[in-house]
């Protein structure tokens, strides 16, 4: 019988609570990417009162209560790997990094 892993689950859970808050507190449009991604997990468009403005925004979300191991005054230490950085540099969008804690549910 097939296995969930418990970070597939937190994984899942935290492009869910990113997609809420970005249309719920930003009021912008979320648009997960279903396909295979290699560093983008959704892309965001930005809404200004009723203007939607063509403007997009590549997130990389990162969920799990790993990723806050290395506090910092006013956050956290994200290191990314050499591939990723490669990639972002490279990408046509803005990237953004998306951190979900499972423990508080708040997207950083």
């Amino acid at each position: 019988m097939p296995i969930r892993k418990p970070s597939a689950k937190v994984a899942s859970v935290g492009v869910t609570r990113t997609q809420l808050y970005v249309e719920e507190q930003l009021e912008w449009l979320f648009r997960r990417q279903p396909t295979e991604d290699y560093g983008i997990d959704a892309h965001v468009e930005i809404v200004d009162g009723e203007n939607v403005r063509g403007r997009l925004l590549a997130l990389q979300i990162k969920s799990g209560a790993s990723w806050f191991r290395e506090p910092t005054d006013g956050g956290w230490w994200y290191r990314p790997d050499e591939d990723h950085v490669t990639y972002w540099s490279h990408h046509s969008l803005p990237i953004a990094v998306v951190l979900y804690n499972p423990v508080s549910k708040a997207c950083h």
